[in-house]
């Protein structure tokens, strides 16, 4: 009995200590998780993964490479259109979004490519964050990314 109290207790500390307030917004990196990976020897796809009730604006993306020149051919898939109070008729995007970013020739060639991310969202409580400069490292491992590309025994 006292063992099944202990962890009962433990149980209500750790939910309590971990709660979020109500009504406080998430700090914008827990609301819009960054994540980066090579997809083929061309190509970073950069994934956002956005809690429940936030959003990021389409038209607010921009991608440069460490040496500060803009990517300015990223391939981004539609959003839904919502009539912000700050932006007016916008496309956005909720729950998760994968954006293709092409590299150029240069960047291929090295091993390791960093690329800065800006974006900008909100949440549905009115909450909007000023634009998000996050920096993320793409691995390009040439012979890992042909392997997976082309199957073995062909």
């Amino acid at each position: 009995m006292h063992r099944s109290f202990v962890v009962v207790a433990l149980l209500a500390v750790t939910l309590q200590a971990g709660a979020v307030h109500p009504g406080e917004p998430l700090d914008p990196k827990d609301a819009f998780r960054l994540s980066v990976k090579g997809i083929d020897r061309n190509t970073a796809q950069i994934e956002f993964r956005i809690a429940p009730g936030y959003y990021l604006y389409r038209d607010r993306f921009r991608f440069e490479t460490d040496g500060g020149k803009v990517i300015a051919d990223a391939v981004l898939p539609s959003g839904k259109i919502k009539v912000d109070a700050f932006f007016g008729r916008t496309e956005t995007y909720r729950d998760r979004v994968r954006i293709r970013v092409p590299l150029s020739e240069a960047e291929r060639a090295k091993k390791r490519v960093r690329l800065k991310v800006i974006s900008q969202g909100c949440a549905d409580a009115g909450v909007c964050y000023i634009p998000q400069e996050q920096w993320v490292e793409v691995q390009l491992d040439v012979r890992k990314l042909l392997d997976e590309a082309i199957p073995v025994g062909h």
